[in-house]
């Protein structure tokens, strides 16, 4: 009996994803909405189709496909009386990767992206915040799908805050309840930059918590490469990016592209003109491009130095500013 009862449930969860696959269009039209201003408190992104694969820290990778894993495997987890994790927090600097986590698990799992609208959300009249919440969450557990908190911090502040009006205590109580709560059929996933002014109650009450770190050196030139720089050029470039929110990484790529297609520039040029634009004038650029090419070519410092005409240090002092970014 057991056995026909987990099966019935796991059949039960697969029916309740392929139904939410089939009428994410009809659930967009069906979005909450604030009831002063009349806005959207959610957009639903359905299918969610990604132009290039994240780059994530190691850990951070492991972590999104362990949780992948559990929701693809969630029939055998059922069969066994468990469920895979319903509830994920990000923390992190900007630009490190947190949204489109979000938005890769949506990818992978086939389900809707549904994105709380903070903008709408918010509202300064007494109570209207929480009740705008609780109609989003209640919208999100209504259909399996992948929601959305961004700016986690602006509902989930230390209650124990002295600035904070009652309101905002009233909006933690309301979310620590929806996320102890919350249906194993949907995801639930917050995300922060700023986790310090998230109240303590809030950490444990999630499955998964995933700390992004700030850009490595691998996973820029990951990224560069994604983009179409040579490796060479990625490994120029990584020393001076190292650290920056990756989401910089691609406008610049970005704008280095407009840049060769507006002033018949090189992509080369241009992006180390945009990436290191103090470090060197156009005469050491010019410069720093030949000595590349003769580095690739396995020639020593001395060798490049004398083909071009300079001393040896001054080949150093060239690479040594591209790397530092100074």
């Amino acid at each position: 009996m057991s056995d026909l009862l987990s099966k019935a449930l796991a059949e039960a969860n697969a029916s309740k994803l392929t139904l939410a696959r089939d009428s994410a269009a009809q659930q967009a039209a069906l979005s909450p909405v604030d009831s002063e201003s009349n806005l959207p408190l959610t957009t639903i992104q359905f299918p969610v189709v990604m132009e290039h694969p994240p780059v994530w820290a190691p850990e951070v990778e492991s972590g999104i496909n362990t949780l992948i894993n559990e929701w693809k495997n969630s029939g055998r987890l059922i069969e066994a009386g468990l469920s895979p994790s319903r509830t994920m927090l990000l923390s992190g600097p900007p630009g490190v990767g947190k949204t489109m986590a979000a938005t890769y698990l949506a990818e992978q799992l086939n389900l809707p992206l549904v994105s709380l609208n903070l903008a709408a959300a918010v509202n300064s009249l007494l109570g209207k915040t929480g009740n705008n919440l609780v109609k989003v969450l209640a919208h999100a557990r209504a259909q399996p799908c992948v929601l959305l908190l961004d700016e986690f911090d602006a509902f989930a502040k230390r209650r124990d805050d002295g600035q904070d009006v009652g309101e905002l205590k009233r909006v933690v109580n309301v979310l620590l309840q929806a996320i102890d709560e919350w249906p194993a059929t949907s995801l639930l996933v917050a995300a922060t930059n700023h986790e310090e002014l998230l109240d303590r109650a809030i950490f444990r009450r999630f499955d998964f918590w995933l700390r992004f770190p700030e850009s490595s050196f691998e996973q820029v030139v990951s990224l560069l490469m994604q983009l179409g720089c040579d490796r060479g050029l990625a490994r120029t470039l990584a020393p001076v990016l190292v650290g920056a929110p990756l989401s910089d990484v691609h406008r610049l790529v970005m704008k280095a592209r407009r840049q060769v297609v507006l002033e018949n520039d090189t992509f080369e040029r241009a992006i180390l003109s945009l990436a290191v634009p103090d470090a060197l004038d156009n005469e050491e650029l010019a410069r720093y491009l030949q000595i590349k090419r003769l580095k690739s070519e396995g020639k020593s410092l001395r060798a490049i130095g004398s083909e071009l005409k300079i001393h040896a240090s001054t080949v150093s002092r060239i690479l040594q500013k591209v790397n530092r970014g100074d």
